[in-house]
């Protein structure tokens, strides 16, 4: 087979991966380089499947296609790569709103990404996420206020950039556009419109820091910052949040208590985090049961994977939000002025009765939403 694909053969194939891809919903392709073969695999709802094997001689050629449709160097295999794939006739539908691609060098070739964006109309008002009615209502309050600094955490992929673009809107329908709201992304994923977005290129004379003290000067209310990754953003990012203004922003940590330590090792002064940082919300998605082969294990309401040809064999298809929410209140703010560590925040919190990211995932269980070895899973 490998001696009878040319380049007509890999630009049909590519495009047919392309388009199956999108057609299963997978959020992203893996082009993954062995000693003999290419595997390509889809990730979808949060799962790496293997989709197709490829022979090894045909792998420079899908490699060097990709980067085409990237606009990338083909003739730089040596550094790492990062373009965007135009959608007109690569398989792409209506609801794919872009696509990205990423190309890193490894010792059997170079490993390709293509991370899939999609336009989701089910998922662009805050009510549509699927939080529970107490992290619900405690968003509603923060969107309302004129200042302060909210924190979203969670791995890569967990829907923290899907919040924060539903908090958005939910500004501006509520304030009817009379707000002015910047956004500073990299990249940008999705457009909303009536929100000032700009793109923080990732090699650039403009980089987080730069664009948000710059801003400040363009009397803006609200603002977004696609992610806090150094200690000063995240200054700039307090002392917003005490000015007048309304912060939002993500931060890679495993739980609400670790972004809090997290900022205090950054240098941030307790004083400050706890007058600016109005909460922390953590969150996960875990796989919602195939409701086509879903069994009832005989306890009441809850259910467990099985598997069939809608679902992959997986037993899951589409994923659901578990979250977890922490406010600032008096006992809280005393322990970190104190500098306290992550298991004495915890403790804290376990005192006033703090609802757990694995109880929230409860809630969908005992809905016959997912299963317990997915909450175990996600939640721990």
């Amino acid at each position: 087979m490998a001696g009878k694909i040319n380049g007509q053969d890999v630009a049909g194939l590519l495009d047919d991966i392309l388009a199956r891809a999108v057609q299963c919903g997978a959020s992203d392709i893996h082009f993954e380089p062995g000693a003999a073969e290419i595997v390509v695999k889809y990730r979808q709802d949060g799962s790496l499947q293997n989709i197709e094997t490829l022979p090894g001689s045909v792998r420079d050629n899908v490699i060097s296609r990709l980067k085409v449709l990237g606009n990338l160097l083909t003739y730089r295999n040596d550094i790492p790569q990062e373009g965007r794939i135009e959608l007109g006739g690569k398989g792409a539908c209506e609801q794919v709103s872009d696509m990205r691609l990423a190309v890193f060098p490894t010792i059997f070739g170079q490993r390709a990404v293509i991370r899939i964006f999609y336009q989701n109309s089910q998922l662009m008002e805050l009510e549509q996420l699927g939080f529970s009615p107490a992290i619900f209502s405690a968003l509603k309050d923060f969107a309302g206020q004129n200042q302060g600094l909210l924190l979203l955490t969670g791995p890569a992929g967990s829907g923290k950039s899907t919040t924060l673009a539903a908090l958005l809107r939910h500004i501006l329908k509520t304030s009817s556009g009379q707000k002015s709201i910047v956004a500073l992304e990299d990249p940008v994923e999705r457009i909303i419109e009536g929100v000032t977005q700009v793109q923080i290129p990732p090699q650039g004379a403009m980089d987080f820091p730069i664009a948000l003290r710059s801003l400040l000067r363009q009397d803006p209310e609200v603002l977004m910052l696609g992610e806090i990754r150094d200690a000063e953003t995240a200054r700039i990012a307090v002392e917003a949040g005490l000015t007048g203004h309304l912060l939002m922003s993500t931060m890679h940590s495993g739980t609400c208590c670790g972004a809090m330590v997290r900022m205090l090792e950054m240098g941030i002064e307790p004083y400050q985090i706890t007058s600016a940082l109005c909460a922390v919300v953590n969150q996960r998605l875990v796989r919602k049961l195939c409701e086509h082969c879903k069994k009832s294990t005989g306890m009441d309401g809850i259910y467990q994977a099985v598997g069939c040809p809608k679902c992959l064999r997986t037993g899951y298809h589409g994923r659901l939000l578990t979250a977890e929410m922490v406010t600032m209140d008096g006992e809280l703010r005393k322990a970190v002025l104190t500098r306290s560590d992550t298991e004495t925040l915890e403790a804290t919190l376990h005192r006033r009765g703090h609802m757990t990211l694995l109880q929230d995932g409860r809630r969908l269980l005992c809905n016959g939403l997912t299963s317990e070895d997915e909450i175990q899973r996600v939640c721990g």
